[in-house]
């Protein structure tokens, strides 16, 4: 997926997304807060966290206010939403630092350096299956001794039928809302384009970029496999889930 055709390279996309992101997501706050809480520091702590696929800082925020001697990076590919981030995390201060990388590339992991935890949300399922085993080695290599990964992502059940069937009950969750003025009105195209590749296209090849949805089991496995310990999952409904991985 070259930076050229990616997406959220357009700030009309980005804007959009932030602005409709906590509406379109039926657990938007549910996951969000399942993964500050699975972060185990105290208030005090001065630990260092990797926000990876951050987006425009929405998670970041959480955490840079839930732990107060805390510094987090927001790593992610697009310009557009790195730039609302800088402007969402300004009253942070040093605290917020910002990499412009995506999850595949080893930029970030040379700029940040060992870290106390990495957390994600909503970016990782787009990596296709090679990614994925990649991008979670390099996490638990980039993670200091008995560090975690926090993974609140979208997972697929095991069910064909049911996936379809949660599939759609998102669709129409998201036409809703665009129909009812809750989200910019730009954002009704990015509804489109996902309504094409995931429910129009059902079943269809997937490759890198385009929802690579696993299941739980399925994930849980090369978290194992890319050198985690142990791997729980701490939340999880519908499409939507949260995984903690701890290295040793």
């Amino acid at each position: 997926m070259s930076t050229t055709t990616y997406r959220w390279n357009a700030r009309q996309f980005a804007a959009s997304y932030d602005a409709a992101g906590p509406v379109i997501h039926p657990y938007y706050d549910e996951v969000q807060a399942a993964v500050v809480a699975a972060v185990p520091f105290g208030a005090s702590g001065a630990v260092k966290i990797i926000d990876l696929g951050g987006g425009s800082g929405r998670l970041a925020e959480r955490l840079l206010t839930a732990f107060p001697a805390a510094t987090v990076t927001v790593v992610d590919p697009s310009g557009p939403f790195l730039e609302l981030a800088r402007e969402r995390l300004a009253r942070f201060g040093d605290r917020a630092g910002f990499v412009s990388s995506r999850a595949q590339e080893s930029v970030w992991r040379r700029l940040v350096g060992p870290v106390d935890a990495i957390v994600s949300t909503s970016a990782l399922h787009h990596l296709d299956a090679e990614e994925k085993n990649a991008v979670f080695a390099a996490c638990c290599d980039s993670l200091e001794p008995g560090g975690l990964f926090v993974n609140g992502d979208e997972y697929r059940p095991p069910s064909d039928a049911t996936y379809l069937a949660y599939l759609q009950e998102w669709g129409d969750h998201m036409r809703s809302a665009v129909a009812a003025g809750l989200t910019p009105p730009s954002f009704a195209e990015v509804v489109d384009r996902w309504a094409e590749r995931n429910l129009d296209d059902f079943g269809g090849e997937r490759q890198s970029g385009d929802d690579c949805h696993e299941t739980v089991e399925e994930q849980t496995a090369r978290l194992y496999g890319a050198g985690f310990k142990r791997v729980e999952t701490r939340w999880r409904e519908r499409l939507w889930g949260v995984l903690v991985a701890t290295k040793a």
